[in-house]
């Protein structure tokens, strides 16, 4: 029964899973955390996806089914903000999300890009759950090119190694994610490789099995 159901948390501040697909902030982000979370309500969890909310006239609540939904939480202004200028605005994200893990307690926390990794990395300082990253893009890799140097981000940085450090498992995506974390960004940590593909049922069915064990490993 709904009773069963274990609630989990995936946070993506910057891409909002209820966004229709061509929006100026739509894109391959969205699209994983909406299947994932999705998928993962339909194999039996209560999945809540957070977001940050960019229009007041956006509903701040969206039911996808009858067990996954989007909450959109107001951390600084009400309008669209590029991803490169939000940080800023995390520690009212933060504050925004405890209200809701008061009332449900999560006791896992899948975050998505480096800054709902902050976001994760904050609440695990206050909060004891399973905390799963997917990093989605890294800065290491991005400012290998030369056109990116200009745009090299140190909070990124040292953000992206605190999560590989610190989150309880990293998802990545592919064996060649794999190595550049381990050559560029750090040694320490865990990871899982569960590669993105369509077929979200076989995806969902392996990352519920991951969340298991990491529940099963903190009882």
């Amino acid at each position: 029964g709904s009773h069963m159901r274990q609630p989990i948390a995936l946070i993506s501040v910057h891409g909002d899973p209820a966004a229709d697909v061509g929006h100026e902030s739509a894109g391959g982000q969205n699209i994983y955390v909406r299947q994932l979370g999705e998928a993962l309500a339909a194999a039996g969890w209560h999945v809540d996806m957070f977001t940050r909310k960019t229009d007041p006239n956006d509903p701040d609540v969206i039911e996808h089914s009858p067990h996954c939904r989007t909450i959109r939480l107001q951390a600084g202004p009400l309008t669209y903000i590029p991803r490169e200028k939000l940080f800023e605005t995390l520690p009212k994200f933060v504050e925004a999300f405890k209200a809701y893990h008061a009332k449900y307690g999560y006791p896992l926390i899948h975050t998505n890009y480096w800054l709902s990794g902050w976001v994760g990395w904050q609440l695990r300082q206050q909060f004891n759950f399973q905390w799963l990253h997917t990093y989605h893009s890294l800065g290491v890799v991005k400012y290998q090119v030369a056109s990116e140097q200009a745009q090299r981000d140190e909070t990124r940085l040292m953000v992206e190694k605190a999560i590989l450090e610190n989150a309880d498992c990293v998802i990545v995506t592919s064996p060649q994610e794999e190595a550049y974390l381990r050559r560029w960004v750090s040694k320490a940590g865990q990871t899982r490789l569960i590669p993105c593909g369509t077929n979200w049922e076989a995806i969902a069915l392996q990352m519920g099995q991951l969340y298991r064990q990491l529940f099963a490993a903190s009882l």
